[in-house]
């Protein structure tokens, strides 16, 4: 099988990552007979279409399952290789094991816009972000980057209107097991001040491990904030403030206690 043989000639050169012009360039065949053996291989098993005219050389363990289902770094890599990006708010709460419902959307922090809208048949959501916090709690995941549990769970409280809301933000608390200096330290690098008071406050309220007591804000607060924006955005106004955070809740203590899945 030619195909095959191209496929392996790419994969001895470093190759995950597989185009159109790359194969032509490699077989001096027509951009139309590329696209047509990549199209064989991706019903042979052998690659993951993961968007248009991006190919994904699928690993061994993975052959006859889509591989973007398997690993989202192989996806996102694919779309995102040379521009700095990392997984993200949800996603990578998906990928550290703490939401309670999965994710259908990808959701990539970058700093460069791209025109893709899907990834392997989900919905791409880009969150620009400066270049200089990209990498900031951003660790390797194959080809891509995505964010550790500190990071995430920041982004996750800078953007509740991005995860879910105040409930998955709990939820993630719950389970995760962060570090509070490492996660006080990326509140500074980030000036991330509001996402620490919101973890501060639902930490204390819901006694959450070393977090509860353990965390300070990053800059004494000097006006209020709230705790869930998606809420806010939909007209519901303040049921309980925190004093000590300068917090205002949109729901009660004992209603988002009630939410969680402990």
């Amino acid at each position: 099988m030619k195909g095959l043989r191209v496929l392996d000639e790419l994969v001895a050169g470093g190759t995950t990552v597989v185009t159109p012009a790359a194969v032509q360039a490699l077989t001096g065949q027509t951009l139309q007979a590329a696209v047509n053996m990549l199209g064989r291989l991706v019903n042979a098993g052998l690659l993951d279409r993961v968007a248009r005219g991006r190919y994904v050389v699928r690993p061994i363990g993975l052959l006859a399952t889509s591989a973007a289902a398997e690993d989202v770094a192989l996806a996102v890599g694919a779309v995102f290789s040379g521009k700095p990006h990392r997984i993200a708010y949800r996603s990578a709460l998906e990928h550290h094991g703490l939401l309670v419902h999965a994710a259908r959307a990808i959701q990539v922090a970058s700093a460069s816009r791209v025109t893709i809208a899907e990834l392997s048949g989900r919905p791409l959501r880009l969150v620009l972000e400066r270049q200089g916090t990209i990498g900031v709690g951003a660790t390797r995941l194959g080809d891509s980057w995505v964010s550790d549990v500190e990071r995430a769970l920041i982004d996750a409280a800078a953007r509740p209107d991005l995860v879910g809301g105040a409930v998955p933000l709990a939820e993630a608390l719950l389970m995760a097991t962060p570090d509070p200096e490492r996660m006080l330290a990326y509140g500074r690098d980030l000036a991330a001040g509001a996402a620490i008071r919101r973890i501060g406050s639902v930490a204390d309220q819901l006694r959450i491990g070393s977090l509860a007591g353990g965390l300070r804000p990053v800059a004494p607060p000097t006006s209020d904030i709230t705790l869930d924006t998606s809420i806010r955005r939909r007209g519901r106004g303040t049921v309980w403030r925190d004093r000590h955070w300068f917090v205002r809740w949109p729901i009660a203590v004992d209603e988002l206690v009630n939410s969680v899945q402990r």
